[in-house]
C-alpha cells in the first residue's frame, strides 16, 4: 500500500490531467466554427421536398448546455476507445484461451488403447426392472479379466443404468495396465434421427472434456460407445469437435487469468478400429470446424467497447488476407454512394463510423460453377435507438450479441478458407455499425430510402436490424447473379418465444433451397425449424406514407420480419435465419458459436453438385 501523501500525490496529478483534457475539448468544441458537417435525412419539412438522401448542412454554434454535451461524449468515447485501441484485432480473436491445438485423434481396437481414461457410453436399458445395466457382450469379449471385473463392480456399486447424461467416474488401479481413470456415460434411448444422435454425441464430448479438466494429469483418452461400427462420418466429427471445445476457456479479457493448471489431453482414442479417423479427413474437418467457431465465440463474447465496426472490419481483413480472399471496406462516404439510407440511417446515431465488409473466396483451381452470398446481421451494439431497450428482460447488458450473425458468417468464412472447397465461390457480407442514441440517431417516425429505392416509416428504433440487411441484401443482389443468398440475424425476440433457445428458425422463398438448409443442418446437428412466409402478414407492413413500416403488429413479429427482407430481394433464391434464441448460452454465460457449421455444410453441398 503506498504512503497517503504518496497516494494523495497521484491523485492530485491524475485530477488536475484530466482537467485540462476536458479542457481542451471544452473549448475547442466551443470555438468551433459555425459550420459543422452533419448528415440529415432530406424528408417532408423545411426543405419542402419529398425526396429521401443524404447531404452536408450548415448548424448554428453550440448552445452551452449542447457544447457540454458533446463534451461529455467526447471524453465517454475518448475513454472507450483507449480500450479498443489498446486491443488489437489478433488479441481479441483467437488469443487468450487455454486450448490443446496439437491434440490428436484415432481409432484402435480397446486391447490396444495404452491411455489413462476410458470412457465406456452405453445406452439405456429396454428393462426398467433392472437396478443396472448388464455389459454388453461386445464390450466384455474385449476385456480382460481384470478389467471385466473393475468395470462390472463400477456399473453395480453406482446402480448405473445408462439414462441420458447420466456419468459417474472414478480413480482405479490395474496391474499391468496403463488406465487410471474409468468413466461411465448414459447415452439414453438413441432415436434414429441423425440430429438426435449428434446432440447425444457432443453431450458425450463435452462429458470428456469435463472429466479431462477434473483430472488434468492424464494424456489420453479412449471411448468405447455401445453404437458399435455404425458411425458416421458427421458423427464423429461432432464427437471430436465437442471435446476441443469443452477444453476452450476464455480468460481474454482478465488482468491475471485463473492459476489453474491446464487439461494435459493429447489424444483421443475411439475404441473400434472398424471406425477410420486416423485415415479419414475427419479429424482434420473438425479441427478446422472448431477453429471458426471459437472465433465466431470470442468474437461475439468480446464487448462492445472493444469489437466496435471498425475492429470488427480489421478481423474481416486479416481474416481475408489469412486465406487469400479478395477484400472490400466501405466507409460512410462510399455507401452514401451506393444510396444505403437505411444502414445509414442506423449507423448516423453513433459516434463510431460504419464500416461494410465483403469477403469474397474463390477456388485456387478450377471453374466457379456456384456463386452464394452469406450476410450476417453487424449490430455490434445495440441500445434500441430512441425505443431504447429499458426494464427487466430487456437484456441490453448482452446486446453486444446482436453481431452474432455476422460473427458466424466470419467464423465459416475461417473454416471454408481451411476446407477450400472448390466450384464454389462464396461472398461474405455485413453492414456492420451500432444502434444508438444521440443528437444525430434516427427518430420513430423517419422515413429512410435504401439502395433500391424502396422507402421505409420507421416504427420502432430498435427493429434497426432488418434496415441494415436490406441494403446488405440488395447490395449482394446487385454482385451477380447468386444462386443462393442466405442472411443470418439475431432479429427478433418473437422467434425466442416461438421456439426458445435450443432451435433457430428459418425462412426459404424456394423449396429447393430450404431443403438444402434441412439436410445441411441435420447433417451439423444444429437445430433449424422451418416457418412459413405468410403473405397475408404483408399487410401489417404497409405505411401510409411510405413503401413499407419496419415493423407490424405484435402477431406473427418474426414472419413479419422475413417477410420485410422478402421485399428486398428481386429474384434470387433466399433465405434467412433468425438466431436470436441460440447464439448466446445464458447458463455458461457464453456464446454457442451457432451457424457456422450449417454454413459451411450449405457451402459444400453446392461444392459438390456437378
Amino acid at each position: 500500500m503506498k504512503h497517503p501523501a504518496k497516494r494523495f500525490r497521484s491523485f492530485g496529478v491524475a485530477w488536475v490531467s484530466s482537467v485540462l483534457v476536458v479542457s481542451h475539448h471544452f473549448w475547442r468544441n466551443f470555438s468551433k466554427s459555425t459550420s459543422r458537417c452533419c448528415y440529415y435525412k432530406r424528408s417532408i419539412g423545411p426543405t419542402k421536398t419529398c425526396s429521401i438522401g443524404w447531404k452536408y448542412y450548415s448548424c448554428p454554434r453550440p448552445q452551452s448546455l449542447r457544447s457540454f454535451g458533446s463534451l461529455y461524449s467526447t471524453v465517454l468515447s475518448f475513454r472507450c476507445k483507449m480500450l479498443h485501441d489498446a486491443v488489437q484485432p489478433q488479441k481479441v480473436v483467437e488469443n487468450g484461451h487455454r486450448f490443446p491445438r496439437n491434440i490428436e485423434f484415432r481409432s484402435d481396437k480397446l486391447g490396444n488403447f495404452g491411455g489413462e481414461l476410458m470412457v465406456v457410453a452405453l445406452e439405456e436399458s429396454q428393462k426398467q426392472s433392472e437396478e443396472s445395466l448388464a455389459i454388453p457382450s461386445q464390450l466384455l469379449d474385449q476385456l480382460d479379466k481384470q478389467q471385466q471385473e473393475a468395470v462390472q463392480s463400477f456399473i453395480k456399486e453406482t446402480r448405473f443404468q445408462g439414462k441420458l447424461g447420466s456419468s459417474q467416474y472414478q480413480r482405479i488401479f490395474l496391474l499391468g495396465s496403463s488406465i487410471r481413470y474409468i468413466a461411465l456415460y448414459g447415452l439414453g434411448k438413441m432415436e434414429s434421427g441423425n440430429t438426435e444422435k449428434i446432440d447425444v454425441i457432443r453431450k458425450l464430448g463435452g462429458f470428456v472434456g469435463q472429466v479431462a479438466q477434473q483430472y488434468k494429469s492424464f494424456t489420453s483418452a479412449g471411448i468405447w460407445t455401445s453404437m458399435g461400427s455404425s458411425w458416421k462420418d458427421e458423427q464423429v466429427q461432432a464427437l471430436l469437435e465437442e471435446v476441443m471445445l469443452s477444453l476452450y476457456k476464455d480468460d481474454r479479457f482478465k488482468k491475471s487469468p485463473e492459476e489453474t493448471e491446464a487439461p494435459n489431453l493429447k489424444e483421443v482414442c475411439l475404441l473400434d478400429d472398424d471406425i477410420q479417423v486416423q485415415s479419414s479427413s475427419v479429424a482434420t474437418r473438425a479441427k478446422n470446424v472448431v477453429s471458426g467457431i471459437i472465433m465466431t465465440k470470442e468474437l461475439v463474447s468480446a464487448p462492445a467497447n472493444v469489437i466496435t465496426p471498425t475492429l470488427l472490419s480489421q478481423v474481416a481483413v486479416q481474416l481475408a488476407k489469412q486465406y487469400g480472399m479478395e477484400y472490400k471496406i466501405l466507409d460512410k462516404e462510399q455507401c452514401q454512394q451506393m444510396n444505403m439510407g437505411c444502414y445509414l440511417g442506423v449507423a448516423q446515431g453513433s459516434s463510431e463510423p460504419p464500416q461494410f465488409i465483403h469477403l469474397k473466396y474463390s477456388p485456387a483451381q478450377g471453374p466457379v460453377k456456384k456463386k452464394i452470398a452469406f450476410i450476417g446481421k453487424a449490430i455490434t451494439f445495440d441500445s434500441g435507438g430512441y425505443n431504447l431497450k429499458a426494464g427487466a428482460g430487456s437484456m441490453i447488458e448482452l446486446m453486444k450479441f446482436d453481431m452474432g450473425g455476422c460473427a458466424a458468417v466470419l467464423g465459416a468464412a475461417k473454416v471454408i478458407g481451411e476446407l477450400k472447397p472448390p466450384n464454389v465461390q462464396v461472398h461474405f457480407i455485413a453492414a456492420a455499425c451500432e444502434n444508438m442514441i444521440s443528437g444525430n440517431a434516427y427518430h420513430p417516425g423517419d422515413i429512410l430510402q435504401a439502395s433500391n429505392g424502396k422507402t421505409v416509416e420507421v416504427i420502432n428504433t430498435d427493429a434497426e436490424g432488418r434496415l441494415t440487411l436490406a441494403d446488405a441484401l440488395v447490395y449482394a443482389e446487385q454482385i451477380d447473379t447468386m444462386d443462393c443468398i442466405i442472411d443470418v440475424a439475431t432479429l427478433t425476440g418473437a422467434i425466442i418465444i416461438a421456439l426458445g433457445n435450443d432451435y433457430a428458425g428459418y425462412w426459404a422463398n424456394q423449396e429447393a433451397l430450404a431443403q438444402r438448409i434441412e439436410t445441411a443442418s441435420k447433417r451439423c446437428g444444429e437445430k433449424l425449424w422451418r416457418m412459413p412466409l405468410v403473405n397475408e402478414y404483408l399487410e401489417s407492413l404497409k405505411s401510409k406514407i411510405a413503401d413499407l413500416r419496419n415493423v407490424g403488429g405484435r402477431a406473427g413479429g418474426s414472419i413479419a420480419a422475413a417477410l420485410f427482407l422478402r421485399e428486398f430481394v428481386k429474384q434470387s433464391p433466399w433465405a434467412h435465419i433468425d438466431i436470436a434464441g441460440t447464439v448466446w448460452n445464458e447458463k455458461q454465460s457464453a456464446a454457442t458459436g451457432f451457424g457456422v457449421r450449417t454454413l459451411v455444410e450449405i457451402c459444400e453441398s453446392f461444392s459438390h453438385e456437378q
